[in-house]
């Protein structure tokens, strides 16, 4: 989606972005992504992320438990703490349940740590992009060592 900087410095359409990772909801790199996110005024910042962290779950999903997701405060964003897995968390958060739209981007992270060579394989953060891919909204993985 095309963003338009309108005489107000602020932009007339914005994207909604979901961010999700694996380090969990208190993450320093999911705040400083919703913080420079929100801190544009261009974006729509939505966040739906473990409640804990959840590192090297690959793309494991809860198949027989009960997932809660509970709205917590982050400035800028609307977002939801959940029990689940990142896998879980994307899927949840691009299903409507929590949110009313579709995000236009799922961001993964960003985590504490390489995912690169192997280490994607069992990455959560990588998996909570990838399920927003199988679902066909685009996606984008974001490791910092």
């Amino acid at each position: 989606m095309a963003e338009t900087i309108n005489g107000n410095g602020s932009c007339e359409s914005k994207p909604r972005i979901m961010i999700t990772n694996d380090d969990g909801i208190d993450a320093p790199g999911l705040r400083t992504l919703v913080q420079v996110l929100a801190s544009t005024n261009c974006y729509e910042v939505q966040v739906c992320a473990p409640d804990s962290e959840k590192s090297a779950v690959s793309h494991s999903i809860t198949w027989q438990n009960t997932i809660s997701a509970n709205r917590v405060e982050i400035e800028g964003a609307t977002a939801f703490a959940v029990s689940g897995t990142p896998a879980d968390c994307t899927a949840l958060g691009i299903s409507k349940a929590i949110f009313p739209e579709i995000p236009d981007l799922v961001l993964s992270g960003i985590n504490m740590g390489t995912n690169c060579g192997y280490h994607i394989i069992y990455s959560g953060t990588v998996a909570g992009a990838r399920e927003a891919f199988f679902n066909g909204v685009p996606s984008l993985s974001i490791s910092y060592d």
